[in-house]
């Protein structure tokens, strides 16, 4: 129920509709945490049936009506609690099946697995340009939070940035093995 714990984490903030949480979720916890708008939809469900937020339609006379969700006693209760477990085994262990791919890549030449490795290290530059947006939408959703509850988004900011730089170095790393292993396959094939 992470993706749960996320939308009470933000509607503890403030209410917020479903539109809302779907670009919250986009612009501040994208880089750890992917939410697809239906599964958050389908959360939003699940949580009010549980009682852990509240929905109260909006009467629009210009826009379709929207309703706004609030976080009820009973989910602020249960989001507190999860925060206060701490990290557990989840905080080391996740899939990727980027990783798996790497790990199984002694099925191709090395000339394919670098080939991968590059467009992963490109992807990562991407990515690494993209989080420029952070800093403005930390500003733009804390504009009036405490600084204290702030400067825990920007704690998240900084992991992403030194984990995609982290990627991109490795990637270059393998790549450069990679590379060498491919060099020394052609020396033995002009033999």
């Amino acid at each position: 129920m992470s993706l749960g714990f996320g939308i009470l984490g933000f509607l503890n903030y403030a209410p917020m509709s479903g539109y809302d949480l779907v670009k919250a979720f986009e612009s501040s916890l994208q880089f750890f945490w992917h939410a697809q708008s239906s599964h958050i939809y389908l959360e939003l469900k699940k949580l009010e049936k549980k009682g852990y937020i509240s929905g109260e339609t909006l009467i629009q006379s210009d826009r379709p009506n929207k309703k706004i969700f609030s976080i009820t006693e009973t989910g602020k209760r249960e989001f507190l609690s999860w925060l206060a477990e701490g990290a557990g085994e989840e905080a080391t262990h996740f899939k990727s099946a980027f990783l798996m791919k790497v790990f199984f890549g002694g099925n191709m030449t090395p000339a394919q697995s670098a080939d991968m490795l590059r467009r992963f290290q490109a992807d990562c530059e991407a990515y690494l340009g993209s989080m420029g947006s952070a800093p403005e939408s930390i500003e733009k959703y804390g504009h009036n939070k405490e600084r204290c509850q702030t400067i825990y988004w920007q704690f998240t900011v900084d992991f992403g940035y030194a984990f995609i730089k982290t990627c991109i170095e490795w990637a270059g790393r393998c790549i450069r093995k990679l590379e060498s292993i491919e060099g020394e396959n052609r020396k033995e094939d002009e033999v």
